[in-house]
């Protein structure tokens, strides 16, 4: 039988009408249309893959859907060479995405497929062992192979939970439950506002507790000093701050006595007052909880010694620390602010010389620019000229350095006295070397190596006329 070849155009209108998003179910008689197409292409299996592979990878997860369910019929329907393809290494990533798709649906499609032809084909066909691998990895990775339907899982819970009767089914039932312990709430604070209302108060009554009048009015009033701020909760307590003087007029309840200050009168609890009108404890108190005044100044001798007595504390406890500790200690402390603002001076100052050093440099740098740019005579402060080219001064002839001294001057001219040399004789005389020029050499950019000096030989004797 002579196979046809179709073109992918074919291919591709025919899956689009399969797979269209339109569509509500499969049409299973375009699907079978599909398989044969394939089978009767000689290159069918590639041609379809390729096709199958474009609706795989659509945006829309409807058609990826309708896709897979193309994909397994051909994969029922066609013939060995076709399931090979699907098994090839080009093709098993695509199923390992569809296996592995952030769209829940798409993949468990995808994985029941995939375990499906597991079970069926992939056990009598050896060639199929891609598709067998990775079913095992994805089983490795955790991955399921059941569907999840969420009614199912409520069914199973609610039959193992059924004899619970704390054990909540419904939506119906759980709202009942939310708006019973609503109600319930709301009458527990009714009755507690009610109990408020008709309780009597904690505190015992100012009139009922109130003394007879004083028959004796020269008897001396109790006054008491409050040792604690005090804030009225209730209209009759007596608010006060520490530090107040209160005249207890009724103290017959050991917790909460009755007072006044000025023209105000209440309740106040006892044990936050005093008898002690003097403040002399606690003014002994804060003074020995202050510590000595130092006077504030750098002194390294001080902050070496508090680190000398440091080290010689006990960390134990057994022995007790120096007496003089806690002075050194605040007489160190003092000294930190100090510290650091003569440190931030030095920074200031080292600063300030940075930029003037910048300063200086970007001036030297732009009077060099303006020499070198002006090519005029720039004088050297740092080397001398000759001893920069080891340049020496020609020596006199042996047989003249034995010479008296007024021989030596005389014999220094190499003409006879009686003969004057032309200017370009002395000129050249007393020339400089070639390589030495007459001006003063600029300072090189980076050291230069020595030279050897030479030595001048003297100028021959004039003859004699």
């Amino acid at each position: 039988k002579v196979k046809k070849t179709f073109p992918m155009s074919a291919y591709d209108d025919l899956l689009a009408k399969v797979t269209a998003p339109t569509l509500t179910s499969e049409n299973w008689e375009g699907i079978l249309g599909f398989c044969d197409m394939i089978n009767n292409d000689y290159e069918g299996q590639k041609t379809g893959i390729k096709a199958l592979r474009k609706r795989l990878n659509n945006r829309d997860p409807h058609v990826v859907l309708l896709a897979i369910s193309v994909l397994d019929s051909c994969w029922a329907n066609c013939e060995e060479r076709f399931r090979k393809e699907v098994s090839s290494a080009q093709f098993i990533n695509e199923l390992k995405a569809l296996c592995t798709s952030s769209q829940r649906q798409v993949a468990e499609k995808m994985r029941l497929t995939l375990l499906k032809w597991v079970q069926t084909e992939c056990k009598n066909e050896s060639s199929l062992s891609l598709i067998v691998s990775l079913y095992k990895n994805l089983d490795a990775d955790g991955y399921s192979f059941v569907v999840d339907d969420p009614k199912a899982k409520t069914k199973i819970i609610d039959a193992k939970y059924a004899n619970d009767p704390n054990y909540v089914g419904s939506a119906a039932e759980e709202e009942a439950i939310a708006k019973a312990i609503a109600a319930s709430l709301a009458d527990s604070e009714k009755q507690e506002k009610a109990k408020k209302s008709t309780s009597s108060s904690m505190y015992p009554s100012t009139k009922a507790t109130s003394p007879p009048t004083q028959s004796n009015p020269n008897a001396p009033e109790k006054k008491v000093r409050a040792l604690y701020d005090f804030e009225a909760a209730e209209n009759n307590e007596l608010s006060f701050v520490a530090g107040d003087v209160i005249v207890v007029t009724d103290e017959s309840n050991p917790h909460w006595w009755t007072g006044r200050i000025g023209t105000q009168q209440g309740l106040f609890p006892s044990s936050f007052v005093t008898n002690q009108l003097d403040d002399s404890k606690a003014k002994e108190a804060e003074t020995a909880q202050k510590a000595p005044e130092v006077v504030a100044s750098i002194n390294e001798a001080v902050l070496v010694r508090c680190l000398q007595v440091l080290h010689e504390c006990d960390p134990t406890g057994e022995r007790p620390d120096p007496q003089d500790l806690a002075q050194l200690e605040a007489a160190s402390y003092a000294q930190g602010s100090l510290i650091d603002a003569h440190l931030a001076s030095i920074d200031r100052q080292s600063n300030s010389l940075a930029q003037i050093d910048i300063a200086i440099r970007d001036v030297l740098a732009l009077y060099d620019d303006a020499v070198q740019k002006s090519g005029g005579y720039q004088p050297n402060m740092y080397q001398q000229p000759m001893q920069q080219y080891n340049y020496q001064q020609p020596q006199a002839p042996y047989y003249q350095q034995a010479a008296p001294p007024a021989q030596q001057v005389q014999q220094q001219h190499p003409y006879p006295q009686h003969y004057t040399p032309t200017p370009q004789q002395q000129q050249q005389q007393y020339a400089y070397p070639p390589n030495v020029s007459s001006a003063p050499a600029p300072v090189p950019q980076q050291a230069q190596q020595p030279q050897q000096p030479q030595q001048w030989a003297p100028a021959p004797p004039a003859q004699q006329y």
